[in-house]
């Protein structure tokens, strides 16, 4: 399952992704960029006038969404994103390159007034479609606003946001002119506001902690309450791991070209087999080569490629005991060859003459900002740093020991997933060259979201997609008290530089802090990223306006099947 939310979203191992509220981006690649071989977007534009009226549009996700609120930490994934993505776009339609304009079917038009009024160092103002109504016939209007405000402005509100970033520097949403006007006064100018209003959620979904954490049930005579746009729910099957969406004949927009589409749970091997049968439309990400050589040899099969946002990483659960000690963290981290995970995970793929290595937790090779300040793999280095911290070498079990302990940890490894299971063995080997034993603990994809939630790990790997906002929630991940810090590391210096990343209005100073804060993320050994991946997408040849994409929109009524 994957994790998405405004900025960042969580990518495990395999399909598995989180998403974050700003991530990582790829937009204004400068030339000579290592992403620079990719285009942004690969995709069958075709104008949807033209498109053959119907048709199911089946797509694979890896596990049933555990909570269907996507402001939920734990609805903060890729696939719920994606999933909502094709019931509604939301306010705003980004354009290949990362930049973009209002969706009129929600916002006709948009102001920001970067000008002191009282406290308020900045003034947003969104005027709403006065057509766009919740499901149940409710307008989306200012309240709908100040719901989702007043649940993430703050981590101690009672609901479980997924971040608080940018909800936590306003300082009131009211009614303008009327309840379409929506006026958000911000203590700071804040230059990524737009992530923070990137689309609404319905009050009476979000207003009572209850409802927001555990109200959001799989069923669609609820859910349908707290939707709109131009799909709905149709059917949610636990038992065959199946969600129908069909056309909503309360969608004031353009008409669907698709009638219904529908979510299967299938892991790789499983996905590769249905698409190669004809029996699945979309292979989303293609992570290993036997899917790969599955997919590409079916007769109408389109395969596209392009830049991504999603980036790979392990993450150590400082709470942990063997991995409270930054020493011992930072002797990890200069014991892992981030090529050999690289190579193994790509090997097959169609990235020959790409460098998919990383060294920045916020911007991606080729874009402006990127600084690569990885640590580079240093075993000695590592075995040195133990000793340092007070450990010695058993030379029996060839394994490090302090005060008579074993120095060991667990790595969750999801089950069935592949890159989960190489993650695994090769860290195993890494951390047994430096004196350090890994223990596994293995766990069912589907649980993967609770365990990162309730911390019950240690370490895991698993990936990170982003969006347009590379500096937009540095403190999502990395800020004290946030729920999807899942490495549990606080540090003052860190939440400093959100505050300071947040309200500098000049860009090149905020890449230039962006770049200050990632160097300590480093060194305080948080998360440790070892490679980006191609977004590898496999499509029946006749399916238009849907393809591999970094952030273009992909409007869900425009995506159908040429004649």
């Amino acid at each position: 399952m994957k994790i998405k939310k405004a900025g960042f979203a969580l990518v495990a191992a395999s399909a598995l992704v989180l998403s974050a509220c700003s991530g990582p981006a790829s937009s204004g690649s400068s030339d000579g960029g290592k992403a620079g071989a990719l285009p942004t977007s690969d995709v069958n534009r075709v104008d949807s006038a033209k498109l053959k009226d119907g048709g199911d549009l089946r797509v694979a996700i890896q596990a049933m969404p555990t909570n269907f609120n996507p402001l939920h930490v734990n609805g903060n994934t890729v696939e719920l994103t994606d999933l909502y993505a094709k019931i509604s776009a939301g306010n705003f339609i980004y354009a290949d390159d990362g930049s973009w304009d209002v969706n009129k079917d929600y916002v006709k038009s948009y102001d920001v007034e970067n000008k002191e009024d009282g406290d308020a160092k900045m003034t947003v103002k969104l005027e709403l479609n006065p057509e766009a109504k919740w499901n149940d016939g409710t307008p989306i209007s200012v309240a709908d606003y100040q719901a989702s405000w007043n649940a993430c402005k703050s981590p101690d509100t009672g609901y479980d946001c997924a971040a608080t970033d940018g909800w936590e520097n306003i300082l009131s949403i009211e009614a303008g002119k009327d309840d379409h006007e929506v006026i958000a006064k911000f203590d700071r100018e804040y230059p990524d506001w737009s992530a923070v209003f990137s689309g609404a959620l319905p009050a009476k979904g979000i207003s009572d902690p209850a409802v927001f954490n555990e109200g959001w049930t799989p069923d669609p005579a609820v859910l349908n309450n707290f939707i709109s746009g131009p799909f709905k729910f149709k059917s949610i099957d636990q038992a065959t791991k199946r969600i129908t969406l069909e056309r909503n004949d309360l969608w004031w927009g353009e008409k669907p070209k698709l009638d219904t589409i529908t979510f299967s749970v299938l892991d790789n091997k499983a996905q590769a087999n249905a698409f190669a049968n004809n029996e699945l439309d979309i292979v989303d990400q293609i992570i290993d080569a036997a899917t790969y050589e599955l997919v590409k040899g079916r007769q109408n099969a389109a395969i596209k490629q392009s830049a991504s946002t999603q980036w790979r990483h392990i993450t150590l659960n400082s709470n942990a005991e063997a991995l409270k000690d930054v020493a011992v963290r930072r002797a990890i981290q200069k014991g892992i060859d981030a090529a050999d995970f690289l190579t193994t995970d790509m090997a097959g793929l169609p990235v020959e003459g790409l460098d998919l290595s990383l060294g920045n937790h916020f911007f991606m090779p080729g874009q402006e900002g990127y600084e690569d300040h990885s640590v580079k793999f240093d075993p000695e280095g590592a075995k040195k740093d133990l000793e340092d911290a007070g450990y010695k070498m058993n030379e029996t079990t060839k394994f490090f020991e302090k005060d008579g302990k074993e120095l060991s940890f667990k790595f969750t490894r999801l089950t069935g997933i592949p890159t989960s299971e190489s993650a695994a063995a090769l860290l195993k080997e890494h951390m047994k060259n430096i004196g350090i034993k890994v223990v596994f603990a293995d766990v069912p994809p589907a649980e993967f979201s609770n365990v990162l939630e309730a911390g019950e790990f240690e370490s895991i790997a698993f990936g990170w997609r982003g969006t347009p906002y590379p500096m937009a929630n540095v403190g999502q991940i990395y800020g004290s008290g946030s729920a999807s810090n899942f490495s549990k590391v606080e540090d003052p210096k860190i939440d400093e530089y959100v505050e300071k990343i947040s309200s500098e209005p000049d860009h090149k100073k905020r890449v230039k802090l962006t770049n200050e804060v990632d160097k300590i993320i480093w060194d305080n050994v948080m998360t440790i990223p070892v490679y980006y991946r191609a977004t590898l997408t496999a499509v029946p040849a006749n399916l238009a306006n849907y393809g591999a994409k970094a952030f273009e929109t992909f409007l869900p009524e425009k995506i159908g099947y040429t004649e």
